[in-house]
């Protein structure tokens, strides 16, 4: 059922019994998992559970794609969803990344450069929404991005000194192509609406 579709119940995506409906969509509920996972993994880096933190945070990557396919499976793409999935990518990289340059284990300059990306992205995700009446979709580059990026967590969290140049310069060039790429799509969706 696509978002602005009645519902089972009869209500539509914008009413609040459809919001509530697309809020227990199969994968709505695995992007709040993975957002509520978040916590669960700071707090065992913090008691230096590492093989723990990086197994909860492993599976929580792998579980991205299964939201995504499963919506598209169900036919349950909502807009919630668009916001959820990508929304739950990025605190969980973001936040164990952040946890780590807190701790000297990862390069505050690196942070910085993704949580620029990130908050970038996010901004021009509310001009387009805004503008388009719903919410933009991520695209290859984007998920290629957060994959690398990811990768790039697991590795510092297990403290893979051999893999954290090269992870860190992949996650760093599909970084800036994503930022390039949502930028162009951006300036296009905002360009042909005025």
């Amino acid at each position: 059922m696509a978002a602005g579709e009645p519902g089972r119940e009869g209500a539509t995506a914008g009413s609040p019994r459809g919001r509530l409906a697309d809020l227990k969509a199969a994968p709505n509920l695995l992007s709040l998992l993975r957002l509520g996972l978040v916590p669960v993994v700071l707090w065992l880096v913090a008691g230096e559970e590492r093989a723990w933190a990086v197994a909860v945070l492993l599976a929580m990557a792998l579980t991205d794609g299964l939201d995504g396919f499963v919506a598209r499976r169900t036919g349950r793409v909502t807009e919630l969803g668009k916001v959820l999935d990508p929304l739950a990518d990025k605190v969980a990289v973001d936040s164990v990344l952040l946890f780590l340059a807190v701790r000297g284990e990862f390069p505050v300059w690196a942070l910085s450069v993704v949580l620029g990306r990130d908050v970038a992205i996010g901004a021009a995700a509310v001009l387009v929404a805004r503008r388009i009446g719903g919410a933009p979709s991520s695209n290859l580059i984007g998920k290629a991005a957060f994959v690398s990026l990811a990768a790039l967590a697991i590795i510092f969290l297990a403290d893979l000194q051999a893999l954290e140049a090269a992870s860190l310069a992949v996650a760093l060039v599909l970084v800036a192509a994503s930022s390039v790429s949502y930028w162009i799509g951006a300036r296009s969706l905002l360009g042909g609406r005025t």
